[in-house]
């Protein structure tokens, strides 16, 4: 919004996006980058999210903050998590920030012609009232998972104006499509959405200690493990799973940390217990193995020439981000969707093993089960094969992204769609 100072005549902005990503670091990136993509084609956009949320996106978020016209609106943590009425305190600290949401674009829609939402699919209760109170907004869902898991129980919310995926066609199209004849909202697949921004020139880029570690490897020796920012293993897991790291012989980088605190646990407590390698563990594996205890940078590992395999979690950025890469997994879910998400990878793209299955999911993995899953995508002919699809895979998704291709073209339509 301007004002021209000789008559006082404020000019509305054409259209406004508002962000309202939930605050899990593996969704808000995503909307992140999004967001970038968007403030590229000259349409401002308001990022709604948690204060300490907001300011680590712009020290971690690979690829840095460089677009300026990405306005950043802080929500405070609710001061009080009392959940009195036996709810849990996670469900009580997401109602507690409605208010705020609501109140910031209402705020934000003043400054506009026409405000558009694009929220992440779990926030939609979130928004669901603005459409009463704001006359020029509209609002669009964004997916952060799969939808090969959504398409049995889609249920549209009838005030969106269309929804938007991050998946693309190479990968799902069977399911898009189901999802697209489902209803009269419009789909569009845009994804692997951390492809949308143009490359990084790699040389301009601070050497992190795992990259300098995968400089040295051999090509196409070393397994990447991690379980993403809302998984906590426990004691005797992370033994396991480090002998099972051990017996391998493999090269690997293992990314072991805490939780993310806020989206941990139902019961929002805080868990002080430290997770211990066993001792002499890093000794043993010296030059062979890495662990990172803090963040790590998962697109420019996966995508190092040294890279291997990724042993993992199976949520879907990690497994976008593994496939836009040519990287086979091993299949390890622990909750929400991942269950989903490792059998459409394992059993229908076939580009994953599994390393135990989901209905054994209470039972402890053992260093051996491991070790027999990290040698099957490393060492045999079976993970040769599964290595080759992911590439393939890999280069249909480049060509869809490169300008010409489907996601691009298909971000493009969501673009005039919003500027119409």
């Amino acid at each position: 919004m301007s004002t021209n100072s000789s008559n006082n005549v404020v000019h509305l902005d054409e259209v406004i996006v508002a962000m309202v990503p939930f605050p899990d670091f593996s969704h808000l990136n995503q909307l992140y980058v999004v967001a970038r993509f968007i403030t590229s084609h000259n349409i401002p956009v308001h990022f709604i999210c948690l204060a300490d949320r907001n300011q680590d996106l712009k020290h971690r978020v690979q690829g840095g903050l460089s677009a300026s016209n990405i306005h950043f609106h802080d929500l405070l943590v609710p001061s009080s998590l009392d959940a009195g009425n036996g709810l849990p305190s996670i469900v009580i600290f997401m109602k507690k920030l409605v208010e705020p949401i609501r109140r910031t674009c209402i705020d934000i829609s003043t400054n506009a012609k026409r405000l558009v939402i694009i929220h992440d699919s779990i926030m939609m209760d979130h928004i669901r009232d603005v459409h009463s109170l704001i006359p020029n907004v509209e609002s669009y869902k964004f997916h952060a998972i799969s939808t090969f898991p959504r398409v049995r129980k889609e249920h549209e919310w009838k005030l969106n104006s269309g929804n938007i995926i991050n998946s693309c066609r190479e990968v799902e199209s069977k399911y898009v499509d189901l999802l697209a004849h489902t209803t009269d909202r419009q789909y569009w697949a845009v994804g692997p959405v951390h492809m949308l921004l143009e490359s990084r020139d790699s040389s301009n880029m601070t050497k992190n200690e795992c990259i300098e570690f995968l400089d040295k490897q051999d090509v196409n020796s070393v397994i990447y493990v991690s379980f993403g920012t809302t998984t906590t293993l426990t004691q005797e897991q992370v033994n396991e799973l480090a002998f099972g790291l051990e017996q391998s012989n493999r090269n690997f980088i293992w990314v072991l940390r805490q939780a993310d605190k806020k989206m941990e646990t139902e019961n929002f407590e805080e868990n002080d217990e430290k997770i211990e390698l066993p001792k002499g563990f890093e000794d043993r594996v010296d030059g062979r193995g890495l662990v990172v205890k803090n963040w790590a940078p998962q697109l420019e590992i996966l995508g190092h020439t040294s890279s291997s395999g990724f042993l993992s979690h199976c949520g879907w950025n990690s497994c976008l981000e593994s496939i836009s890469m040519g990287v086979p997994l091993a299949a390890w879910p622990i909750n929400y969707d991942q269950p989903f998400n490792a059998v459409f990878v394992t059993n229908l793209l076939k580009i994953a093993t599994s390393v135990r299955s989901w209905a054994r999911r209470e039972e402890l993995v053992t260093a051996s089960t491991i070790e027999k899953a990290v040698n099957k995508l490393m060492g045999t002919t079976e993970g040769i094969e599964m290595r080759q699809r992911a590439v393939e895979l890999s280069n249909k998704i480049r060509n869809s992204v490169s300008r010409g291709g489907d996601a691009r073209k298909e971000i493009g339509s969501f673009i005039s769609c919003i500027t119409k």
